[in-house]
């Protein structure tokens, strides 16, 4: 059996944007990846349709039977249900903006329709990152999920400019904010990993992608809770966000 834990099946039109361009790292790519987004806007959802069925052939010509999937536009959900693939396909909600959580409660909605025609496949909640969220998002999210049995999967401590964001409130997260006019989310001067913790996230046993920003204490405290950790070597070099401490997890 071959799982890929964590893709994002839609943005495989993308692919051009990797490696980014010398010197450049993460939230620059944030950057072109919005860009190049907006710059397919008048197609409406057919790029990312493409791209999901380029991307389920490649998953099996790879021989991959179980995988991951993230989806922002829902261009997924409907091709994987009828892949034969198992595996979660999780629906994505962002925004540190007052509607935010009205986003989220549509997203429920849709995973509820969508949970009656599960198979192998399952349908999931990802609420997308620790520095790209309100809180209330998560909160409300993950005790959703685990009330309700329904997979959740969340990135966290992928980047030192994640990290610096956390713990000092500073850089080029904080840079993003004001340069996309989004509304600033405050510091908790902590890791993302207990940040997650404090919220109470952690208790409902999240997949976390990447976790590559991390320290012992922070190790400990995703083992306590029983969450599952998603390596990502090849998207963590290329977008230089340093080396998941694999072993440390193993042990």
């Amino acid at each position: 059996m071959i799982v890929n834990a964590h893709t994002h099946l839609e943005l495989g039109g993308f692919a051009y944007l990797l490696p980014p361009p010398a010197g450049a790292s993460f939230v620059p790519w944030i950057y072109d990846l919005i860009a190049a987004r907006r710059a397919i806007a008048k197609d409406g959802t057919r790029p990312y349709q493409q791209a999901v069925a380029a991307g389920i052939e490649t998953l099996r010509a790879a021989g991959t039977t179980v995988v991951g999937d993230i989806t922002a536009t829902g261009a997924s959900v409907e091709p994987l249900l009828a892949s034969g693939l198992s595996g979660v396909v999780y629906l994505e909600v962002l925004g540190t903006d007052a509607a935010a959580l009205s986003r989220l409660r549509e997203t429920q909605t849709k995973i509820e329709n969508y949970r009656r025609r599960e198979n192998q496949m399952r349908v999931g909640l990802s609420v997308h990152a620790p520095y790209s969220c309100l809180p209330e998002l998560f909160r409300e999210g993950a005790a959703w999920c685990a009330a309700e049995g329904v997979p959740l999967c969340i990135h966290l401590a992928e980047s030192p400019a994640e990290m610096e964001f956390f713990r000092r409130g500073t850089g080029a997260v904080r840079d993003f904010e004001r340069k996309m006019n989004l509304p600033p989310l405050p510091s908790p001067l902590c890791s993302p990993v207990q940040y997650l913790e404090d919220l109470g996230v952690l208790a409902a046993k999240p997949l976390l992608v990447h976790c590559v920003q991390v320290n012992d204490d922070d190790i400990q405290r995703i083992a306590r809770s029983g969450a599952k950790v998603v390596h990502c070597p090849r998207s963590n070099q290329l977008l230089q966000c340093g080396r998941m401490p694999l072993e440390k997890f193993l042990a």
